[in-house]
């Protein structure tokens, strides 16, 4: 079973200097970069086990952080997940009072504020063009041993741990620990390639880093506090036999759509890279960040096709269709926003109204859906995020307005 945990990691062959020996050089760099690593030590409360007396529970924890500027460090967001109080401390011991300043759940990245922290800045590298093979080193707080050093290589790449925002996970073979969750994964070269964020608890030697690219383009929105917006394609996607990916949908307005891709296109490589799976997939779209582009070569009729696509924020084509019908072509139906009165006459404070309904629906035309999986649905674009998750999980859980009175309804395909 996959658990988000704790890391710390690998080490590397080095070009090494006239006479040095390969433990010499890897010495010699572990001292360089190592200052650049801090220990968290957290307060937390767990509000999901609250109780009508004691209040939530109180506890401690551990994890790991590195400096990406001065005074700001970054770190996983389930690290300081619920955290009162945090603190860091250095390779000298010092400890100090650190702000959080920005966070996303999603992507699982956290930054960070210290005042006063004098420690130099990790460097930021690249996994693009890491082979299987490479080595690798890292350096976390694992049972709160700070600043413990593990050597390995890097074992396999874009392995997907079921995630939803991002799943192309880089593994190693590096030894990992409870604790080092939030630290650096180092390239040979003493660069970040990764961030440290889960490992496998059914053996030994299974850890994952998420790439150090999604910090980079992560950076700018910790940095304000805000909700990271990743790159958003504008369509859905099913694996077909043989290798490549098929679009199911293309959503109305969006990326895909104005790029010119159609239902049924069959992309065989992005950026010129050939694209076999999901994961690979994610690795090329999960890394991207509004307003970047994608070149891909599709299939289409037995022709190849290029199409290139200017990424935006889902939240941007949210805002674009907001008093639009969108077509949910999925579940064979299009809706809308709720109008103001029909909210207002039926007291609803969510809720998107189904215009069209094609055969086969399960909702009707004048069905008001108010829930999907557990996700209240305010808007077109809310209804699009959850019933992608559940037409790719194959089934769905409903709370609708139909009939003067609220209904659940229950499918699967």
């Amino acid at each position: 079973m996959l658990r988000t945990a704790a890391l710390a990691l690998a080490v590397a062959a080095f070009v090494l200097p006239r006479g040095a020996s390969a433990d010499e050089a890897l010495a010699d760099l572990v001292e360089r970069v190592a200052p650049s690593v801090v220990n968290l030590h957290l307060s937390t409360v767990d509000k999901e086990r609250w109780h009508p007396v004691y209040g939530s529970p109180r506890g401690e924890s551990l994890g790991s952080g590195f400096v990406v500027e001065d005074g700001l460090i970054i770190t996983n967001q389930h690290v300081v997940a619920n955290a009162t109080e945090i603190l860091v401390s250095d390779h000298r011991g010092n400890v100090f009072v650190a702000e959080l300043v920005g966070a996303d759940p999603d992507i699982d990245l956290a930054l960070l504020r210290v005042v006063g922290l004098d420690l130099p800045l990790v460097v930021l590298g690249s996994s693009v063009g890491l082979r299987v093979g490479q080595d690798v080193f890292a350096v976390g707080n694992p049972f709160g041993h700070g600043h413990t050093v593990t050597r390995g290589i890097l074992s396999a790449r874009t392995r997907e741990l079921g995630r939803d925002a991002f799943d192309a996970f880089l593994q190693t073979d590096a030894a990992i620990n409870q604790g080092s969750s939030g630290g650096p994964l180092f390239d040979a070269q003493g660069r970040v390639i990764g961030v440290n964020t889960a490992v496998d608890g059914r053996g030994e030697s299974l850890g994952f880093a998420m790439p150090v690219e999604l910090v980079l383009g992560a950076l700018p929105w910790l940095r304000n506090g805000e909700d990271v917006e990743p790159g958003w394609p504008g369509l859905r996607l099913q694996e077909v036999r043989g290798g490549g990916l098929q679009v199911v949908t293309v959503y109305k307005d969006g990326p895909a759509g104005r790029g010119g891709l159609r239902a049924g296109d069959v992309v065989v490589s992005v950026d010129g890279s050939t694209v076999k799976g999901r994961a690979a997939w994610q690795e090329k779209f999960g890394l991207a960040f509004p307003g970047e582009e994608r070149t891909l070569l599709v299939t289409r009729g037995g022709t190849e096709k290029v199409i290139k696509l200017m990424l935006e924020s889902r939240a941007a084509w949210a805002d674009r269709v907001a008093g639009k019908s969108v077509e949910i072509e999925g579940l064979y139906v299009t809706v809308r926003k709720i109008a103001p009165d029909v909210s207002e006459r039926l007291a609803l404070s969510v809720g998107v109204q189904v215009v069209a309904a094609k055969r086969g629906a399960i909702f009707r035309p004048g069905d008001i859906v108010l829930d999907i999986d557990g996700t209240k649905i305010r808007s077109p674009a809310d209804m699009v995020t959850a019933c992608d998750a559940a037409l790719t999980n194959r089934a769905i859980a409903a709370v609708i307005y139909r009939d003067g009175g609220a209904l659940r309804i229950r499918h699967r395909w």
